[in-house]
């Protein structure tokens, strides 16, 4: 056989159940252990936010499986929550602002870029997650401005590779991007 069997829905929402189940299970005793021998650490919730962040995508991957788009989009938004969080826990020593979140900005804006490139008859479906990457790669001038971050270079850099995305965006895409916001907006 060289495809595994589909599993039938009530099936897989079973496992789905027991997944959750069994993770928050781990997760109460993880907190356990951290409260009875190192209550001073943080460690386990740093362990119960990587899972969470695990399930998100898993049940975003499971309930969508056509759209990369999205994909790049909540996996862009999900770790730099996750960073910001581990980031606040250990100290907020504001790495994650720093270094983290321009990183994954522009890891996103490169991808997005690649699939202009490549896929450009059918960008229309995702035209509105650009649109969505596009206004949150413009965090980095919020760190900025509001003295947030200590090191601006990779705020600079990702400001810069948001930009130059937009703009090849705009002129490989602007048909499918008036498309796109019209189809979106029910204009």
């Amino acid at each position: 056989m060289l495809y595994p069997k589909k599993i039938n829905a009530k099936k897989g929402k079973k496992v789905i159940q027991i997944g959750i189940a069994i993770s928050i299970i781990i997760a109460l005793i993880l907190w356990g252990i951290q409260k009875i021998f190192t209550p001073q650490s943080h460690w386990a919730w740093i362990t119960i936010a990587c899972m969470i962040y695990a399930w998100i995508i898993t049940l975003y991957s499971i309930k969508t499986c056509q759209n990369i788009a999205g994909h790049v989009f909540l996996q862009m938004l999900a770790v730099s929550a996750l960073l910001v969080y581990i980031d606040y826990i250990t100290g907020f020593a504001k790495w994650s602002l720093n270094i983290a979140i321009p990183i994954i900005i522009m890891t996103a804006n490169s991808i997005m870029l690649i699939l202009t490139i490549v896929a450009r008859n059918r960008y229309i479906q995702y035209v509105i997650y650009q649109i969505f990457i596009c206004i949150v790669s413009f965090l980095p001038v919020v760190f900025i401005t509001e003295h947030l971050v200590k090191d601006e270079i990779f705020s600079y850099l990702a400001l810069g590779v948001s930009i130059v995305n937009l703009i090849v965006f705009v002129i490989l895409c602007h048909q499918s991007l008036i498309e796109g916001i019209k189809r979106k907006l029910h204009m």
